[in-house]
C-alpha cells in the first residue's frame, strides 16, 4: 500500500449539494488530489433537440456556446476553490456534453485515471431514484472506477443515527 494522496474527481454543478460533497471529500480524503469537474451542454445540441428553438438562436450558436463554456469554466472553478479552501489539491475542469453527463463524467476520469468518482445525491431511494435517472445511478452502473455517492445534506440530517 503507497502513502500516495488519492485522485478524485468531484462532480460540480454549484449547488450546495455538490458543495456537501466537496466538504465531505476533503473530511474523508484530506490532502487528495481533486479535479472538480462541470459538464457544459452546447446550445446546438439544446436546439438540436428542441427543432422550434433553432430560428431564435440562428447565427449566434457558437457565441452562445462560447458563453456557456465560460460559465462552465467559472462554476468549476468555484468549485475547484471550496475544494481548495477545504484542504484539497483541487483544479477545475469541464467537460462537454455529447451524450450524456454520465458519460462526459466517466470519459473525464477514464482520462484523468483518478482513482475515484465523486457525486452528490438527490437522495431520491428505491424506484424514484431508478426512474429519475439520476446522475449518481448512473455512474454507479456504468463506470469501471469506485463511485462514492454523498448523500445531501437533508438526508444525512434525517438519516442520522
Amino acid at each position: 500500500m503507497t502513502d500516495a494522496a488519492p485522485t478524485v474527481l468531484i462532480c460540480f454543478d454549484g449547488s450546495d449539494r455538490a458543495a456537501h460533497a466537496i466538504a465531505v471529500t476533503a473530511k474523508l480524503l484530506p490532502g487528495a488530489h481533486a479535479h472538480v469537474l462541470n459538464v457544459w451542454e452546447p446550445i446546438e445540441r439544446i436546439v438540436a433537440r428542441y427543432a422550434a428553438l433553432g430560428p431564435y438562436f440562428g447565427d449566434g450558436v457558437g457565441d452562445a456556446d462560447e458563453g456557456l463554456e465560460s460559465d462552465s469554466s467559472g462554476v468549476a472553478k468555484a468549485g475547484a476553490k471550496l475544494a481548495s479552501d477545504a484542504g484539497l489539491d483541487a483544479t477545475a475542469r469541464t467537460a462537454t456534453l455529447r451524450t450524456s453527463v454520465w458519460e462526459a463524467v466517466v470519459e473525464a476520469a477514464d482520462e484523468l485515471n483518478v482513482d475515484a468518482i465523486i457525486t452528490g445525491t438527490r437522495s431520491l431511494r428505491g424506484v424514484r431514484e431508478v426512474l429519475s435517472n439520476t446522475l449518481s445511478h448512473a455512474l454507479m452502473q456504468n463506470s469501471k472506477r469506485p463511485v462514492l455517492a454523498i448523500p445531501s445534506p437533508a438526508a444525512t440530517d434525517t438519516h442520522s443515527d
